[in-house]
């Protein structure tokens, strides 16, 4: 939402798809602040025909595709054993498969705007990743694993559309203020239950996350993203990855540089309550 108003503040043309756009009032909110305007499109990323139809449209009106951001997706809390298959599959489904579907139908028109581009590596393609792409964390599997799914893809369509011109890119932020901390996240039905070996766990966790979202303590503002996402659009060559906010950076700098003894005992005390 925030991206998608700062590009078009921008005098980008931008095309803001959701699922429902009965629910575009945050972003129609968020366009006027900028006095500013995009076009809005109804697409749903596990949907072909949904799909289809956007790429149609763009292409009837725009004869071009420069920039794909694959930005749907949402997370679901809850330990391996709480999450049903079909939570799961739910996960992927949107976060992987749902990115896979949307740049699959894309592609033939960004290779064409591509090749009839004057400027090498100006289409792109953008990838939504997170943090958790780089380092799982406990209770968050499924988001975790989708995202690792997703950089995995990612990284090996860098390497296949280079011959073509198409520079493909992933973002993996850390935690910010969005609806995907609060209103879009969802947990696992069996962790709820009393009798779920985890509850103990998933409370803390809970408890955790509703310190995070009442303190806001190391949650960055979206338009830090939105102005990354820029910077990607208009720097000429790219880096494969690049992480946003000091909360990720630390992390995954952590994870990166300290044996993997030492840096599960932080994960384990911070997140599980567990000092061993």
């Amino acid at each position: 939402m925030i991206s998608a108003a700062r590009l078009s503040s921008l005098g980008y043309t931008v095309y803001a798809s959701m699922r429902d756009l009965s629910k575009n009032n945050d972003l129609k909110v968020e366009l006027d602040r900028r006095d500013t305007n995009c076009l809005m499109i109804e697409l749903d990323v596990r949907d072909d025909v949904s799909i289809q139809n956007t790429i149609n449209t763009i292409t009837k009106q725009e004869g071009k595709l420069d920039i794909l951001i694959n930005n749907a997706g949402y997370g679901i809390g809850g330990f391996f054993e709480d999450l049903s298959e079909q939570e799961v599959r739910d996960q992927f489904e949107t976060n992987f498969f749902g990115v896979q579907k949307v740049t699959r139908i894309a592609l033939p028109l960004m290779r064409k705007t591509a090749k009839e581009s004057k400027e090498l590596f100006s289409t792109k393609i953008i990838n939504i990743s997170s943090a958790q792409g780089r380092s799982a964390l406990p209770g968050l599997g499924a988001y975790g694993s989708s995202k690792f799914a997703l950089e995995g893809f990612s990284e090996g369509l860098y390497f296949e559309l280079q011959p073509f011109g198409v520079e493909v890119v992933l973002l993996e932020p850390g935690t910010y203020s969005t609806k995907a901390l609060d209103q879009n996240s969802k947990e696992a039905y069996a962790g709820l239950k009393s009798e779920s070996p985890y509850i103990e766990y998933t409370k803390k966790l809970k408890s955790l996350h509703r310190k995070i979202l009442d303190t806001q303590r190391g949650v960055g503002d979206p338009e830090n993203v939105a102005i990354i996402i820029e910077k990607i659009i208009k720097r000429k060559k790219n880096k494969l990855r690049y992480l946003a906010g000091t909360q990720a950076k630390i992390r995954v700098g952590l994870r990166s540089i300290l044996p993997f003894s030492w840096f599960s005992k932080i994960i384990l005390k911070i997140m599980m309550g567990i000092a061993k």
